[in-house]
């Protein structure tokens, strides 16, 4: 089942391999503003999407997993 939600405009997923194991890492890109101090910033949405992201990592993902974010917007650093 495909990861749909607000906000989202691209998913895709990796395998991180660490001394302690390998992670499965859903990456999910976004047009939100991920960083707090810029002016356009949306705690709301970005806490939304980050507990919709989680609630699919534990419905379909087995084993070790993270969830990374990624803006699609400039002016982030």
């Amino acid at each position: 089942m495909a990861f749909k939600a607000q906000h989202v405009s691209f998913v895709s997923f990796a395998v991180e391999v660490l001394s302690p194991g390998t992670t499965q890492v859903m990456i999910v890109e976004t047009g939100l503003h991920l960083n707090p101090k810029h002016p356009l910033y949306n705690k709301t949405a970005v806490e939304n999407l980050i507990s919709a992201a989680q609630e699919y990592v534990r419905s379909n993902v087995e084993g070790r997993a993270a969830i990374r974010l990624v803006s699609t917007r400039n002016g982030e650093i």
